[in-house]
């Protein structure tokens, strides 16, 4: 052996005459060094084919994947036993016509060729598998049959055509990097494949990375999408996280467009749900019946009333008809998904007293909770606008309640554009304006001067609404606001941004009531005593008789069933 070509890392053959020179090992590389962590130095060799036992051949493109049997073992209970367990060379069988790409160049077979298998003559094999291994130009190497799993020349051959090759390779090379996120690509396009390999071939740490993610780019657009996943991948947190938004934005979550991809058991678990918060139960019909459409359509169907109801199934009686009130009922019926005795079942359960039987189900939602609205005016005032920037009210309920939201009102029709500050395009339509909104208590009674509010409760929402419509928008806290029984409390709202009350005037309620009483379920009611917000400064009723804040809306709790 020439000492110095082995010194400088190149053995030469003196059974070859040509001279034939290879270097010793791929680490005599800058990309390589010796001094490299292990598992770099394991990863340039699978990069480079060096050593690989193992190739699977992946997804529908049946894309060649190569590495070490031993670094998967040892980083997967279930890689170690397809390699060193139970399941160890279990079915193998001996291939002789490899998948396409496992052998691309001379260099390749020789990765892969035994010496016993293989005796090198001016570069060339001369076994009788020659031809199979270095078939004519013109002739095509077959691919592996998709169910053929076995041996090629000391390469066990594993087809995992259930997994695109993008994930299964993130999934390879996350093994490879020791476990480090930083290293892997991970993105919306890739990442539910990628969860899925994590799990089937149990690298845990990898599954934690993907659902961190997923809750990262959480929404309430996805969230019933993602919950479908979740549930399908048994992710417990991921689901828990799916329900908390779908109940928290229900409206949203619930559109159309988000739940017409799911399957049929998570439509009925979200439909099932007490714990939904819609803003009516209208919101859940169509979401059913969205679905349903584009179901039938799966199916190949005329999405007509009894493919509906069909598509439907049992998914049907989940819907809770009798929270609707007789407008959002006639809505519902006018779809001609319900028979005319259902229509009728229900129509007479919304308007007879005693109320009839009717066959679905009457819990309410948001965790057995009855929503309702508190009017304080009777009437808008036609002529005099509301040019107060900050306005307030006190009321006192005579039960325990939760507000949620107060109303605003919006803006009229603007009589001189260039004091609003919108778009051009949507000045003499829409107007947007951030409000700020406030619950609290006052120590003392708020007729007193100098009376100061202690707020315990408030958020910072933006509302629009169309330029001369009175209806008011309605101003959510960000959780419902328990308010006790007979004790007093200061609803206020504030403008913080443009347009506002101080250079475009708002709608005003007038002839402000003393008492309000809402009835309720259950043949119960609830009062509501108002009083207006007075300092030491104000010479007015304090909102009382007029004013910007014209509804309360609020729930009433119930005991669950």
């Amino acid at each position: 052996m020439d000492l110095k070509a082995l010194v400088d890392g190149v053995f030469v053959d003196p059974t070859n005459p040509n001279g034939r020179q290879d270097t010793i090992s791929p680490t005599h590389s800058i990309d390589s060094e010796p001094g490299d962590p292990l598992t770099k130095r394991l990863d340039y060799f699978r990069q480079n084919g060096v050593g690989c036992d193992v190739a699977f051949v992946v997804g529908e493109e049946k894309e060649i994947i190569k590495a070490h049997k031993l670094v998967l073992g040892c980083s997967s209970d279930v890689f170690y036993a397809m390699f060193f367990g139970a399941l160890a060379n279990h079915g193998l069988h001996p291939i002789t016509k490899p998948p396409r790409g496992i052998l691309q160049t001379a260099e390749s077979l020789e990765s892969v060729c035994s010496d016993s298998e293989c005796s090198t003559t001016s570069g060339e094999c001369d076994h009788d598998s020659s031809e199979a291994l270095f078939p004519p130009h013109k002739k095509d190497v077959q691919d592996v049959p998709v169910s053929a799993d076995g041996l090629f020349n000391g390469i066990q051959l594993v087809h995992v055509p259930d997994i695109a090759p993008t994930s299964f390779r993130i999934m390879v090379d996350y093994i490879y990097s020791n476990f480090d996120v930083k290293e892997i690509a991970i993105n919306e396009d890739n990442v539910m494949q990628t969860l899925y390999a994590a799990k089937k071939y149990d690298i845990r740490q990898l599954v934690s990375a993907c659902v961190r993610y997923l809750l990262h780019g959480l929404t309430a657009s996805n969230a019933v999408c993602l919950l479908a996943q979740a549930r399908l991948f048994d992710e417990r947190i991921l689901m828990i996280r799916c329900f908390e938004i779908i109940d928290k934005q229900t409206d949203v979550a619930l559109a159309p467009e988000n739940v017409t991809e799911i399957d049929r058991v998570t439509l009925m678990e979200i439909l099932g749900r007490s714990n939904l918060d819609p803003t009516s139960e209208l919101i859940v019909f169509n979401a059913a019946r969205a679905w349903a459409e584009a179901e039938c359509i799966r199916r190949g169907m005329v999405p007509v009333v009894q493919n509906l109801r069909d598509a439907l199934g049992p998914a049907l009686q989940l819907i809770r008809f009798p929270l609707m009130d007789v407008f959002e009922f006639g809505k519902a019926a006018s779809s001609a998904v319900l028979t005319c005795e259902e229509v009728a079942e229900v129509f007479l359960h919304l308007t007879v007293r005693p109320r009839p039987y009717c066959r679905y189900p009457s819990l309410f939602r948001c965790a057995g909770r009855s929503k309702h609205i508190v009017n304080r005016f009777t009437s808008l005032n036609p002529t005099k606008r509301c040019n107060r920037r900050e306005n307030r009210i006190c009321f006192t309920p005579d039960r325990d309640i939760f507000v949620y939201g107060l109303g605003v009102y919006g803006f009229p029709l603007p009589s001189n554009k260039t004091h609003i500050s919108v778009p051009e395009d949507r000045v003499s339509t829409v107007w947007t304006s951030q409000v700020e909104i406030q619950l609290g208590t006052m120590p003392d009674p708020p007729q007193y001067g100098g009376a100061s509010m202690s707020s315990f409760a408030s958020n910072t929402v933006y509302l629009q609404g169309p330029y001369g419509d009175p209806t008011p928008a309605i101003a959510y806290f960000t959780d419902p606001v328990l308010c006790l029984a007979n004790n007093t409390y200061v609803a206020s709202m504030r403008f913080a941004g443009e347009p506002t009350a101080q250079t475009t005037p708002t709608f005003q309620g007038k002839d402000g009531q003393d008492s309000v009483t809402i009835n309720l379920p259950y043949d119960e009611t609830v009062t509501f005593k108002f009083s207006g917000y007075r300092n030491g400064y104000s010479s007015d009723d304090g909102g009382k008789q007029e004013g910007q804040i014209p509804t309360l809306h609020f729930y009433c709790q119930w005991p669950l069933e």
